[in-house]
């Protein structure tokens, strides 16, 4: 291995007047500076550590040395000033480590009773849902039912109209078949019908000892009338007075005592059609 080279002049040590080696005013001043930026706490372990290192620059080139020494004096206080952080950040993580320890079951509990109320509000969401579809579904039957019976009264409906209208139908054409039958009947016949109707009622009010008026006759006539009623005209009418003319004059010259009604003989064989027991067929 070779020999290192002989150190420069400044850096040798000094002689003291008492025969000790006294230290360079270099090594002195490097010693001054890493004091300065180190902090007290490392100024035990690293003095010793510059110390080693100054000694070894002392038989090494002074410029590069130096560069080298003011990189480590960098680091070191790079490390001192992290070694600063990373206590306060151990301090911090303690203290949190405790108060964890000191409200771990606390929270806990809280955490506990906080899942199992959200486990029930969850439940009372779900048969509230299941409610709801329940609800629902009974809605959408009772919707389906009244559509149903809407739908079962509307035919109802219609099935009545129908039948009302064929009702109403038939009865028209019996109506008018009615009509024809009485427009081909003999209007005479139909005369004399009306007259025999009018002396029977005559003969059933003839009890009652009062003279009848001619408003009443007519009220007699007139549900017969409404029963077989032709097709009027001027010469019907005419026959219709005549009647009521000689109802009057038959009904004041045929009563005797006691005011009984004598209905004149030979009644049969006049042209009304009376025979006695009905009207002549």
């Amino acid at each position: 291995m070779a020999a290192l080279p002989p150190p420069p002049p400044s850096l040798e040590p000094e002689i003291g007047p008492d025969g000790l080696a006294r230290d360079s005013p270099v090594l002195a001043y490097t010693e001054k500076i890493v004091a300065d930026y180190i902090d007290p706490t490392f100024k035990a372990s690293s003095s010793l550590y510059v110390r080693g290192v100054l000694k070894y620059i002392a038989h090494s080139s002074p410029d590069f040395w130096m560069n080298w020494l003011v990189h480590e004096f960098s680091r070191l206080r790079y490390i001192q000033e992290n070694y600063s952080k990373i206590r306060d950040v151990e301090k911090e993580l303690e203290n949190l480590t405790l108060e964890v320890k000191l409200t771990a079951g606390p929270k806990k509990a809280a955490l506990e009773h906080l899942r199992k109320k959200i486990e029930m509000s969850t439940e009372r969401i779900r048969l509230a849902k299941v409610k709801e579809d329940e609800a629902k579904k009974a809605w959408e039957a009772a919707a389906q039912v009244v559509k149903e019976e809407e739908e079962a009264k509307q035919r109802l409906c219609d099935d009545l109209n129908r039948l009302v209208q064929e009702s109403a139908a038939s009865q028209y054409s019996r109506l008018e078949e009615l009509k024809k039958r009485l427009e081909c009947l003999n209007p005479i016949r139909a005369s004399v019908d009306v007259s025999g109707i009018n002396i029977v009622q005559q003969a059933a009010t003839n009890s009652v000892p009062q003279q009848p008026t001619s408003q009443n006759l007519a009220n007699a006539i007139a549900p017969a009338s409404n029963i077989h009623k032709p097709a009027t005209s001027g010469s019907q009418q005419q026959r219709t007075a005549e009647a009521e003319r000689k109802q009057r004059s038959s009904n004041s010259g045929g009563r005797g005592r006691g005011g009984v009604m004598v209905l004149p003989k030979g009644r049969g064989s006049s042209g009304s059609g009376w025979t006695g027991a009905g009207f002549e067929t």
